[in-house]
């Protein structure tokens, strides 16, 4: 009798997917391969090759504008190809042109005008210390991103759209919403988290499927320290507005969105819900704050 090891509800899926892992020779394996179905928190894919369970695998489905470093969690031969169950460890986009993806270069510490030397010898140093065999400094979040920052910038041609991009986005207008003080007190507080709460929506509407957020996604939109953005996602977790859908991931919840849309109570706020806007950092260092993308 087969056993259904999956523990979320999964939906019909069919899309290209590329698989990347090293094999037990240390070996770089690649794999063009078909999602059948998804979860939030997992994916089913069928592959030629066989991968052994509990292999750390980063797949890239760039037509859903996903990666995500995953683990395997069964391989079962079916017919003509292996079906791997493959559970999400960390996830971020593919898309260049998401503003409010984290930026390649912020991600590398590098400057934008860094040669591929220079992009490689970072990539090096921060894959090896975020790497999840790591014990000490294993991050898959930032792993997955230094790998996507990497794949990117490395690549002439992909690194000319994006930085043609990125400039682009950049050279948008600004929201303009008020100094430091907006955020200070018992008022500045409710608007920190209606913040927070306001870019969650957004992301449940741009993408629906994948709509977590880190708190380090949310450190760098908003420039609030952890310290805030932690206290904001306690409260709002507690009066059921989001949920954490992973080790890593916050969500909006029906309660969140009903909130935003009927309860958010400022118009500079609320405008950061909008899709068709511009994210961007709340920056509130200078005598002027704006989202900026």
């Amino acid at each position: 009798m087969s056993v259904d090891l999956r523990i979320q509800p999964r939906q019909a899926a069919e899309y290209a997917a590329e698989l990347i892992w090293k094999t037990l020779d240390g070996e770089k394996r690649f794999e063009n391969c078909r999602a059948v179905d998804f979860s939030d928190g997992g994916v089913a894919v069928e592959c030629p090759a066989e991968v052994p369970v509990c292999s750390d695998i980063i797949l890239r489905a760039e037509s859903v504008n996903i990666a995500a470093l995953s683990q395997v969690r069964h391989c079962t031969w079916r017919r003509s190809s292996y079906l791997l169950g493959l559970q999400f460890l960390a996830k971020t986009t593919t898309a260049d042109n998401d503003p409010s993806a984290p930026d390649h270069y912020e991600i590398l510490r590098l400057s934008p005008g860094a040669d591929e030397e220079a992009i490689t010898r970072v990539y090096r140093t921060l894959a090896k210390r975020y790497h999840p065999d790591n014990h000490e400094t294993a991050d898959p979040v930032s792993f997955l991103r230094v790998n996507q920052a990497y794949r990117i910038l490395s690549d002439p041609m992909r690194r000319a759209r994006y930085d043609a991009e990125r400039t682009r986005v950049n050279a948008q207008p600004r929201f303009r919403i008020g100094t430091r003080e907006f955020f200070q007190g018992l008022k500045g507080e409710q608007y920190r988290r209606q913040a927070v709460l306001c870019l969650l929506y957004r992301k449940r509407i741009i993408d629906f499927q994948y709509p977590g957020m880190s708190t380090l996604d949310l450190e760098g939109l908003t420039g609030f320290t952890r310290e805030e953005i932690g206290f904001a996602l306690w409260y709002l977790r507690e009066r059921g507005l989001i949920e954490r859908a992973d080790d890593t991931l916050y969500c909006i919840k029906a309660a969140g969105v009903d909130h935003v849309e009927t309860q958010a109570s400022h118009p500079g706020l609320v405008e950061i819900a909008e899709p068709n806007t511009i994210p961007g950092h709340l920056l509130l260092a200078g005598p002027v704050d704006v989202l900026r993308a």
